[in-house]
């Protein structure tokens, strides 16, 4: 987790802590729910790549 940057902690913590919708979390970032999307599948795939998880 140390080596996400802040803006993609901060969209982890949106999307799973604060339970926010893809296009919530478009609105407060000024981005597409389309982004919002591709970002949080490439965050998820590279902490699963660096846990070792198959995804």
């Amino acid at each position: 987790m140390h080596r996400l940057t802040g803006r993609e902690k901060r969209i982890l913590l949106m999307r799973y802590f604060r339970s926010m919708s893809q296009a919530e979390i478009g609105a407060e970032l000024h981005v597409s729910q389309m982004q919002v999307s591709r970002l949080l599948s490439q965050i998820l795939e590279r902490l699963r790549h660096r846990l070792g998880v198959a995804g």
